[in-house]
């Protein structure tokens, strides 16, 4: 009986609530008045007004703006613009403040925005200047004292002059030696102060020339680092030699090399690999000559052989010499002649001295002779001693690299057993009092 009054009390109470919530949201000031009781609720927890005010979605990216929004465009070219402003007006006060070793100013008759651009471009060009000369002034020493001096300074190619290099997959860089170069090097350098300039680095050039030049007959190498690079091109200015002009020769196959003296250069034939080539050993008896006549100026002598092979046109002026120095050794035959006759008629000459048949040698001829002679006998023995010299340098480094070898081995084995790097008995020395 209990449990039957409390079921009917139970929806006795529910159905007089679902009464009065129908009765409620019928009526717009019931519905009103409950919204407004949860917005004052909801302004409560968040701490503030909650009305008029939206809510971001949920998710990890915020609601793109509108595409006629272009604040964000502006905001990031006006500081890169900003940024630009600041530092081209910070470069125009700094580099393009009046010099300070002395120069006049130039421009100090003009607005100060010109004058600090032209300061800009004279700095700039100063500094594209210094990178495009060689690393230093003076490339070579001041010349030897007598008698280890030179007399003329031989300045000669390496690249299709002196060697041939070629590349392929199969051998990679392969570099051919140029016939005659080994006579060549050695032959001159009694007479020139031989210096190989190449516009290779340093770093490639420096194997070959070891290989190429090995009793170094070549005094001096000089590398890319030493040229000066103009229109794309690297410049050997003999003008940074450190020796005087009119006592250098270049040789080069590439003209443009030394185009900054074309007065001192000989052009060469590039040398593509030939067989047989004998371009260098024609020009010996050329340079040759000039050493031995000693002239005051070289320039001259090379102005009068441009636009024409030196071997070729050198061997006609010789043998047009020999025709004068024989023409005019008869004609001193031939007035001793007549002073013999005459003396013999008068009866004051003596007995009638027997005519030669031939001229002697000139005095070119004399020189040459003696010279090839004597390095002929000599060059063989020098070289003799240059390769046992060789022999015992190969021979002291291998016995160090075996050392270093059984130094290192004997290190790691101590070390590997546990025995002490340093012997017992060995002390360090204690320094000397001084008195």
């Amino acid at each position: 009986m209990f449990r039957s009054t409390i079921s009917r009390f139970q929806k006795s109470v529910g159905l007089t609530a679902k009464r009065a919530y129908s009765a409620g949201t019928e009526q717009p000031g019931v519905q009103k008045a409950a919204h407004n009781l949860a917005e004052e609720a909801l302004a409560q927890k968040t701490g503030g007004s909650y009305k008029n005010k939206s809510t971001l979605p949920k998710g990890d990216k915020k609601p793109s703006k509108a595409g006629g929004d272009k604040s964000g465009f502006l905001k990031p070219l006006a500081i890169g613009t900003g940024a630009v402003v600041g530092f081209t007006g910070g470069a125009l006060f700094y580099y393009g403040r009046p010099f300070e070793d002395g120069r006049e100013d130039r421009y100090v008759d003009k607005d100060p925005l010109s004058a600090a651009y032209h300061r800009c471009v004279d700095r700039y060009n100063e500094f594209q200047e210094k990178l495009n000369n060689p690393m230093w002034d003076k490339l070579l020493p001041d010349p030897l004292p007598e008698p280890y001096r030179r007399p003329y300074t031989l300045v000669i190619n390496l690249d299709e002059t002196l060697i041939y290099s070629t590349w392929d997959k199969e051998h990679g860089w392969r570099h051919a030696k140029r016939p005659g170069v080994d006579y060549f090097l050695s032959y001159l350098s009694q007479f020139y102060e031989i210096v190989i300039f190449t516009s290779q680095s340093s770093m490639n050039a420096i194997p070959i020339l070891e290989k190429l030049d090995p009793y170094q007959y070549s005094m001096y190498r000089l590398y890319r680092e030493s040229t000066r690079y103009v229109d794309g091109q690297h410049i050997k200015d003999l003008s940074h030699l450190n020796r005087d002009l009119s006592k250098v020769i270049i040789m080069d196959s590439n003209p443009s090399a030394f185009s900054l003296q074309p007065e001192n250069g000989i052009p060469l034939k590039p040398w593509k690999g030939q067989p047989g080539d004998k371009g260098l050993l024609e020009f010996i008896p050329f340079l040759e000559a000039i050493a031995l006549t000693n002239p005051d100026d070289v320039r001259p002598i090379l102005k009068s052989f441009e636009g024409k092979q030196i071997p070729i046109e050198w061997a006609k002026r010789e043998k047009e010499m020999e025709i004068m120095h024989r023409k005019q050794w008869e004609e001193e035959q031939a007035s001793k002649k007549t002073k013999r006759n005459l003396g013999s008629f008068l009866g004051t000459g003596g007995g009638v001295a027997q005519a030669t048949e031939a001229p002697p040698p000139s005095y070119l001829d004399q020189m040459r002779k003696n010279i090839r002679e004597t390095f002929a006998a000599e060059h063989e023995q020098m070289k003799q001693q240059q390769d046992e010299i060789m022999k015992k340098d190969i021979e002291a480094q291998k016995e160090q690299m075996r050392a270093m070898k059984l130094t290192v081995w004997d290190l790691m084995t101590k070390a590997s057993t546990g025995q002490p790097l340093i012997p017992a008995n060995s002390e360090p020395t204690q320094p000397e009092q001084q008195v």
